[in-house]
């Protein structure tokens, strides 16, 4: 008997999954219409995103793009939904072949993600500071967004980034290179580099994990 409730159990696990990848596209679908994001109709969502795209933004969006949203989804703790925002003016782009999981992307200026992207889960992409790191403007009340700084992130093709890494504003993450998981990266990386730690910092060359396997 007790097999039998354990079979039942998974089996409505199985459909349950299967008809979770149709609904999220349906429902991702139609929020995209609703933010005017420009998409191609081959994403794979499991979960649903949270949107907010200024009338006077854009999110632009390449081919095969998958991302895993939600509790439910690639667990590996630290769950939340995707975020999408873009304030007024600015620009979200992601290429072809792109791979996320739980990320939030806040946009004030411009964040482009390159093609063959795998950004890991919890990851968080800021282009702002938020705040005004003057403390007499950040303490007015209501608090004035004069000073505050906005640059553009770029994160370039082929790029690696561990779950519950936090990229700050004015960052390119070179070609092919890898961030190691729970880095805070406020500076840019090379091509070819693994980074990591708080602050992130140089590793190593990706060149010399070649020659390893390589050599194995």
């Amino acid at each position: 008997m007790m097999k039998l409730i354990r079979k039942f159990y998974r089996g409505l696990r199985v459909i349950y999954y299967r008809m979770a990848r149709v609904y999220s596209w349906l429902i991702t679908s139609f929020k995209f219409f609703l933010n005017d994001v420009k998409y191609h109709r081959d994403f794979i969502s499991y979960g649903v995103p949270i949107l907010d795209i200024n009338p006077q933004g854009s999110f632009i969006i390449g081919k095969k793009f998958r991302f895993n949203s939600g509790k439910y989804h690639a667990m590996g703790g630290r769950q939340q939904q995707c975020y999408f925002v873009a304030a007024k003016g600015a620009r979200i782009t992601i290429g072809d072949n792109v791979g996320m999981t739980s990320t939030a992307i806040i946009c004030h200026d411009s964040i482009s993600i390159g093609d063959n992207v795998k950004i890991g889960i919890n990851t968080v992409i800021y282009d702002t500071d938020f705040h005004s790191l003057d403390a007499s403007i950040r303490n007015q009340y209501p608090e004035s967004i004069e000073g505050v700084k906005n640059k553009p992130v770029t994160i370039c093709d082929g790029a690696f980034i561990g779950g519950h890494t936090t990229i700050l504003k004015g960052v390119t993450i070179g070609r092919n290179s890898v961030v190691g998981a729970g880095s805070v990266v406020f500076q840019s990386i090379p091509d070819e580099q693994i980074w990591a730690g708080n602050p992130a910092k140089y590793v190593k060359d990706t060149y010399s994990i070649k020659l390893s396997v390589v050599n194995e």
